[in-house]
């Protein structure tokens, strides 16, 4: 099908000239006005092409396309003219985007060759378009499916205040967190997952993707808490080993009667423990290689005996590591601030004021990293 091009010329005779000559080649156009021909453009737009003489009444050429550049901007502009002075084309280019300039009289041949390089310009553009446009919706189903996946509710465990949250850099998160209580365990304990995937984007969030269909198809098998982050990374390794893709993971379990938190620890950002009765914060970290690094990688338990009034922080370094203006990291002093001053609200408050206090030390840079943090409130 042949493009559409509009000519715009005050001199009937002039377009009726160029119409004859370009017929064969182009779908052409014509209006003997500026306003003639953004009326034009409204009624039978978009036009692939659109060429402006420039001495014109009422709306000179330049005028003309720079209301183009408005109403059409993915349009290629053109201008014919016989007032071919110097300062007649810088005017043209820099106000009305002008994509090439020709003098009258132009050649047949060569204004053929100019418009149909313009048609490939804007053909270009449009797909172009169509592609972001495919990535953008692409985009936003992995972001909706991928919040499907965050944990609906925070856990209701008697003796326990249990809250999470994550908010994501991008359209889509490498940080992973969940809450894993099969009917199997008979709410006699409960497993807490945070994790984060290297890098952003669709990658990071497939990782991610795939890691929690492997913890939640793990937990439902017998076994210990090594033995099920053991298995986890042994079947990432053989998925990933050559990708240079990682994640670094902290998972826990609690022992609700018995009120004993048990963890093990992969390459992560270490938990912390506030005691607010002594006023003391306590790393809960450990050794062990993030998952999908090394197929056969040996990972230990600790364990911590729980009081009432602790507090358990498990989060990702996306917190720590964010920085402001004056490129000042938040770091664990702040970190601690937040937690000891709010200490005494609820799991979900504590985030609450996490997070906004992160928004306040951040402003006005961006968010550079996913943020995740989950809060555990021993009652």
């Amino acid at each position: 099908m042949k493009s559409k091009v509009l000519f715009v010329d005050d001199d009937a005779m002039v377009l009726a000239g160029l119409k004859r000559q370009l017929r064969n080649k182009f779908r052409i156009e014509t209006a003997l006005s500026g306003e003639e021909g953004l009326k034009r453009i409204e009624e039978n737009g978009p036009y692939a092409v659109i060429v402006s003489d420039f001495s014109m009444p009422g709306m000179n050429g330049i005028e003309f396309l720079c209301r183009v550049k408005e109403t059409d901007p993915d349009s290629i502009r053109m201008m014919l003219t016989g007032s071919a002075d110097m300062s007649t084309a810088i005017q043209a280019v820099n106000e009305g985007s002008i994509f090439q300039f020709h003098p009258k009289p132009c050649p047949a041949d060569t204004l053929g060759q100019a418009i149909q390089s313009g048609i490939d310009v804007y053909r270009k553009t449009k797909t172009d378009e169509t592609q972001f446009k495919k990535v953008q919706r692409s985009l936003a189903q992995a972001s909706m499916i991928q919040q499907n996946l965050v944990p609906k509710s925070n856990p209701q465990i008697e003796g326990y205040d249990i809250a999470g949250k994550s908010i994501w850099c991008d359209e889509t998160s490498g940080d992973y967190y969940d809450f894993l209580q099969p009917g199997e365990w008979e709410q006699e304990k409960i497993g807490i997952v945070v994790a984060d995937v290297i890098g952003h984007g669709i990658s990071s969030a497939l990782l991610m993707t795939t890691a929690r269909a492997f913890f939640r198809e793990r937990v439902l098998s017998p076994g210990s808490s090594t033995a099920l982050v053991a298995d986890v990374n042994q079947r990432l390794v053989r998925d990933i080993e050559e990708l240079n893709l990682f994640i670094t993971l902290f998972y826990s379990e609690i022992d609700i009667q018995e009120k004993c938190f048990r963890w093990v620890h992969a390459g992560h950002e270490p938990a912390m423990l506030y005691d607010p009765a002594e006023d003391s914060f306590e790393a809960l970290g450990g050794e062990g290689l993030p998952l999908g690094v090394m197929e056969n990688c040996v990972y230990r338990e600790s364990e911590k005996q729980l009081h009432p009034g602790q507090i358990i922080l498990i989060g990702t370094d996306g917190i720590k590591e964010t920085h402001n203006e004056q490129n000042e990291l938040f770091g664990a002093e702040r970190f601690n601030r937040v937690i000891r001053d709010h200490a005494h609200k609820p799991a979900n408050e504590i985030i609450k004021e996490m997070f906004d206090a992160l928004a306040s030390f951040r402003f006005p840079v961006e968010r550079k990293d996913d943020e995740t943090l989950v809060v555990i409130k021993v009652l």
